[in-house]
């Protein structure tokens, strides 16, 4: 056994060693790019399916993960929903189409939901997206629009500069926004689109987005308390995914502060407990309602353990689950069935 450890030390110095020799790391990087080039080069597999991909499950209450924002693809469509900070990285990581992005459907102007905003603007942008990217919300987008445009005004300007017009037009660089009410935002035929009202105050108005297409549908909420609202969009619904809060977790999070004397921070961790829905709600919005899967996101706070996790899973049914960084679900047309792929 000792000959065995002993033979891999030396195994293991001898690569290391290896590795400082300029000609052996050039081979290792000219490789790796190989790799990462063709990586980049292969399109989304071909599917009919509605997929939904978890672009972003954080909170600004925890870290580790990306903030709120999730993707919808069918063959013919790509649409963000919310664009919070990390979820860009995520995008390319999961290899969606960001030329094919079809626009950016915003359900509130809460930091965690807006950060990356110019971020998927440029990488789309490009990628050789043909349009403008459009950025879709309630009353305020264009405010919020308008001022991620005049903020990153010099950087297009660089930008085209440096490349050229011809790989980067200057007009597609530039933000358009839609202001949009509750209601059918777009119907093409195959896929539909709905905003409900959401209920997070002292935001108002903040809404919700239902995608429907070829028979298969999914809810995502942004941040919202669970209403009359809620249980009208959802019925029917193959898949939910929903802004969750862990009441016992988050009241523990602020007494502990209170306790150490971090009373704003006591304070602060208190007040997110009324504008989000808690566990317990989304498991009685989930019995009187006939939605397949309920998916917690924009987690409240991310569970930094398994303990943790329990504790935001406690007392939910089978059809429950948490959702994580990179995981996406796949709803094939014809079918029941919603397949998830973890990370």
């Amino acid at each position: 056994m000792l000959i065995v450890v002993l033979g891999l030390v030396i195994i293991v110095g001898f690569g290391r060693a290896l590795l400082t020799l300029p000609a052996v790391q050039d081979m290792v990087l000219e490789n790796g790019i190989a790799i990462i080039a063709k990586r980049g080069a292969d399109p989304l597999p071909d599917s009919e399916s509605l997929r939904v991909y978890v672009c972003g499950s954080a909170s600004p209450l925890g870290m580790g993960q990306a903030q709120a924002c999730i993707a919808v693809v069918t063959p013919e469509h790509f649409f963000l929903i919310d664009s919070g900070a990390g979820s860009t990285d995520n995008i390319s990581r999961l290899g969606l189409p960001t030329s094919e992005l079809d626009g950016l459907l915003l359900t509130h102007f809460h930091s965690d939901h807006i950060a990356e905003i110019y971020e998927v603007n440029l990488n789309s942008w490009v990628q050789g997206r043909p349009q403008p990217l459009t950025i879709y919300g309630p009353q305020g987008v264009a405010e919020v629009t308008n001022g991620v445009n005049a903020t990153y005004r010099q950087d297009r300007i660089y930008r085209t500069g440096h490349h050229g017009e011809d790989l980067l037009p200057p007009a597609l660089g530039v933000l358009a926004h839609k202001t949009i009410v509750p209601g059918i935002i777009l119907d093409d035929g195959d896929l539909k689109i709905t905003a409900y009202l959401a209920e997070h105050p002292p935001i108002h108005p903040a809404v919700g987005y239902r995608f429907d297409y070829r028979g298969r549908s999914v809810v995502i909420s942004g941040d919202s308390n669970v209403t009359g609202e809620t249980l009208k969009i959802v019925d029917g619904a193959d898949l939910l995914l929903h802004d969750a809060l862990s009441l016992p977790t988050v009241t523990a999070l602020s007494e502990a502060l209170g306790a150490v004397g971090q009373s704003r921070q006591s304070k602060i961790v208190s007040d997110v407990m009324d504008y989000h829905a808690s566990t317990d709600s989304l498991i009685v919005l989930a019995e009187q309602s006939n939605v397949d899967m309920v998916a917690f996101y924009h987690l409240v706070p991310v569970p930094p353990n398994s303990v943790v996790e329990d504790i935001f899973i406690r007392g939910a049914p089978d059809n429950f689950l948490l959702t994580e960084d990179l995981m996406w679900f796949d709803l094939p047309i014809d079918s029941d069935d919603i397949i998830v792929h973890r990370p």
